[in-house]
């Protein structure tokens, strides 16, 4: 009845410990508690019966947890393909990881003039009720000009924050005066600001900005449209490649045409995260796609009416058509190609969308357009990507069945836990004779749509009853490939007894047309719900079959 979130999209992310050293740690916990210690070592292998494969935390944490989700849609479909071996017999799509994506703390993120303007034209309770879609319809009653004066207040705040903090780490390190007195003067609040601030993992690929180096300082020292740019972050001790982006950034900092347009900020941490979230323009985000499990930056940074140009992963894969901001390529697997497509993409967009419409079309300093773009972000992001969100679907979808169950099995001090283990060894025992004796019907010729079909199988079950199984039809049009896609899983009740088997029948409207195909499978009645379906699940499966449905 455990649950296990997976917030690494990378197998370099799960940590791998010799069984020699989980033995010096848990040799005793086995011996005082009976326990086999190879039977626990198998708990975190791929391989149960390989006793030279390493101990993974999260091999460990899956195969003990019902409940195992991932931190956004994207990373869902990204761990059912990482850890689909463990349950082999299984399309990737039916991997049982399911998703709730992240959400932040608004009181802790939302700058207090913004919030001071929901006060004001929001309704009085609009703390309590964030999750409203309605609450934040009248933001558009907000009036331009107040909206954009809030945002230019923050942006006044942080460069004055900014200023402060590199001049404090260049009296630190004992800097001359004249390079102090270059520092209290970086920045302008009048300029279009880009923040980036995150972790330096080299996957968030930190300078892909800096990549052409020329056309950015181009864009950056346009005397119509200027850019300047505020980063922060730290890398891992032994990260030498993050090591190594800070240190590039640093030295183009000190470039001399670029001493003011480009800061990056030491000792990254809350405060200096939150400084940025609320006062910048843009807010940029770079992973290669499928590697950011969620990320959490940019949701904050839209909830302050920061725009966003990211890539589409983690959680902005949901957000970007109603988030206001921009996107950078496609929704395509990362290749090393896309370093350089990518970047060009960055420019082109500051260049030509981005940049024209904050600096044009102004109606008494105001960038209309570019306030149209934030009021969509604060409406549709902030109910979307708070975490009352993603608490309440935790607790729906999986603290509370997970608790209910466990509730279910503690009766009688789990009596019902010691029924299943004797039932389990007597599945396993019949496993081998289990198997479909028949499988109807054939597609053979082409099927009316929206007539039932009646599906009809006979398994042979051995000493098993027809209450120890579950038969299900996997139903779906078929690819190119010859595999079933946009499936759909339903359950066949026993009918009837035939012969030596069990009949196993149900008539069923497909929700689909073109070229169908179905197969047949069948499992130990072990769950109910298919998320909690357990490691190495056993699993017979019948013939596919296709056919045309018009």
């Amino acid at each position: 009845n455990n649950v296990f979130t997976t917030h690494t999209s990378v197998p370099a992310g799960i940590d791998l410990f010799e069984p020699g050293l989980v033995y010096e740690y848990l040799g005793g916990y086995c011996q005082r508690h009976g326990i086999d210690f190879d039977a626990l070592l198998s708990l975190g292998r791929w391989n149960p019966a390989d006793p030279h494969e390493r101990f993974s935390m999260a091999i460990a944490a899956i195969k003990t947890s019902a409940y195992r989700n991932a931190v956004s849609l994207l990373h869902r479909r990204v761990s059912q393909a990482m850890w689909q071996e463990l349950w082999p017999q299984l399309p990737v799509w039916e991997v049982p990881i399911t998703s709730v994506t992240n959400g932040v703390h608004m009181p802790s993120w939302l700058n207090a003039d913004l919030a001071a303007l929901y006060d004001q034209y929001l309704q009085p309770d609009w703390r309590e009720k964030v999750l409203v879609p309605q609450t934040w319809d009248q933001i558009d009653e907000i009036p331009d000009d107040e909206l954009w004066e809030a945002h230019r207040r923050r942006k006044r705040r942080l460069v004055t924050f900014v200023r402060e903090s590199v001049v404090a780490a260049a009296n630190r390190r004992k800097a001359s005066a004249m390079e102090v007195r270059r520092l209290s003067d970086v920045l302008d609040p009048d300029v279009f600001t880009i923040g980036f601030a995150r972790r330096f993992a080299t996957y968030k690929r930190a300078t892909l900005l800096f990549r052409d180096a020329a056309r950015l300082k181009k864009i950056l020292l346009n005397p119509q449209m200027p850019v300047q740019i505020v980063i922060a972050g730290k890398a891992h001790p032994k990260d030498q490649p993050g090591k190594t982006f800070i240190r590039e950034i640093t030295q183009l900092s000190r470039d001399p045409e670029l001493q003011k347009r480009v800061v990056f900020v030491e000792d990254y941490g809350i405060q200096v995260g939150r400084e940025l979230v609320q006062g910048v323009d843009l807010w940029l985000n770079t992973p290669r796609r499928g590697e950011e499990a969620c990320g959490t930056s940019g949701m904050k940074a839209g909830m302050n009416g920061v725009l966003n140009l990211s890539i589409l992963d983690g959680w902005f894969d949901e957000a970007y058509e109603k988030s206001g901001g921009w996107a950078i390529g496609d929704r395509e697997p990362y290749s090393e190609d896309q370093d350089d497509i990518h970047a060009t993409n960055i420019y082109s967009l500051l260049e030509n969308e981005i940049l024209p419409m904050y600096y044009r079309d102004r109606t008494e300093g105001v960038p209309v357009e570019w306030v149209r773009r934030m009021k969509t972000s604060l409406k549709n992001l902030s109910p979307q990507f708070d975490c009352t969100r993603m608490l309440a679907e935790y607790y729906s979808e999986m603290y509370q069945p997970a608790e209910r169950a466990f509730m279910d099995v503690s009766e009688g001090n789990f009596r019902r836990i010691r029924e299943w283990a004797v039932w389990e060894r007597k599945v396993v025992e019949n496993w081998p004779r289990v198997q479909f004796s028949a499988i109807e019907p054939e597609l053979a010729e082409p099927v009316i749509s929206g007539q039932p079909l009646r599906f009809r199988t006979v398994v042979e079950l051995g000493e098993l009853q027809p209450s120890d199984v579950r038969v299900e039809v996997v139903l779906g049009r078929v690819s190119s490939s010859g595999e079933l896609e946009d499936a759909e899983v339903f359950v066949l009740p026993p009918t009837e007894k035939s012969g030596s088997g069990y009949v196993f029948s149900k008539s069923y409207v497909p929700s689909q047309s073109g070229r169908l195909g179905y197969t047949v499978r069948v499992t130990p009645n072990r769950f109910s719900d298919p998320l909690t379906r357990q490691c190495h699940a056993l699993i017979r499966w019948g013939i596919q079959t296709a056919g045309r449905l018009t």
